[in-house]
């Protein structure tokens, strides 16, 4: 992530140096969102609010009738609750003429779950300008991007007496009961390794106005989106035990693989406000 904010400064100081020495038609800017919702959760430990935030710096060349094309990258960092980890604890019995203890029920929870990464993207853009005004135009953005990041964690609050199951505990007309005497973990989040790679490719439209000849405002949404999320599990399994020992391996499998999303981005990203500067 260090190298690459480096190397977009580098290009943007060289073009700013350009800028004082010929009539270069390079232009560089930023767009940013930031937002923030609760999730009114009743256990202390789930993720109480989601949230984003992400700037994308950008670099462009003017081209003629209005056209520029550039590169761009993002910068962001989210927590999302997604939906609740199911799960069916077993019950056991006393002890059996055979010294086995029988399974006699099975208690079923449900955990709140959420996902928290920070991603670091790069891409490309096309964008046309169309004047409203002497100061004011739309403008639309065709993009495509890449980001990626394998830092991410799937975050479980977790389920008190439920790993540990005693004789006696088991009351079946009370979904949400929690055995005070039972072992419990330590009281903290389950965090579970996950790598994460989106490819992004869609079109924005931005309400633009010219603030100053060499500066200009905009606030930008998303039209459209395509994005292919892949989501790769990094803990360590091993096939003949953990399923005997890791209650979670089974029950998570849906929150990785292949994921598709095709519509607007504002529900996910929100509106972006940015900063066109055109010192040349």
């Amino acid at each position: 992530m260090k190298k690459i904010q480096l190397l977009f400064l580098a290009l943007l100081f060289s073009f700013c140096a350009k800028a004082q020495t010929s009539d270069s038609k390079f232009y560089f800017g930023f767009d940013a969102s930031y937002w923030q919702r609760a999730n009114y959760n009743t256990d202390p430990l789930a993720v109480q609010r989601d949230m984003l935030g992400s700037i994308r710096p950008m670099i462009g060349i003017n081209l003629k009738k209005n056209w520029s094309l550039g590169i761009i990258t993002n910068f962001s960092s989210y927590q999302d609750q997604v939906s609740p980890v199911e799960i069916s604890y077993p019950i056991y019995g006393e002890l059996d003429e055979n010294d086995n203890y029988p399974v006699i029920g099975y208690r079923n929870t449900s955990q709140e779950a959420s996902f928290k990464n920070s991603l670091v993207g790069y891409g490309v853009f096309l964008k046309k300008f169309i004047n409203l005004g002497k100061k004011t135009s739309i403008n639309l953005s065709l993009y495509g991007m890449k980001e990626s990041r394998n830092e991410g964690n799937l975050l479980i609050s977790p389920d008190f007496g439920s790993y540990y199951p005693c004789v006696n505990c088991y009351y079946p007309t009370s979904s949400n009961f929690y055995c005070p005497t039972c072992l419990s973990i330590a009281y903290s989040r389950i965090e579970i390794p996950f790598e994460e790679t989106n490819w992004r490719a869609g079109l924005d439209i931005a309400f633009a106005y010219q603030l100053k000849p060499w500066l200009g405002l905009e606030v930008r949404a998303n039209i459209l989106e395509y994005r292919k999320q892949i989501l790769k599990d990094k803990r360590v399994q091993y096939e003949t035990i953990d399923f005997a020992y890791d209650p979670f391996l089974g029950a998570i499998s849906q929150y990785f693989g292949n994921h598709y999303d095709l519509g607007s981005a504002v529900a996910r990203d929100g509106v972006r406000f940015g900063l066109i500067f055109s010192p040349f």
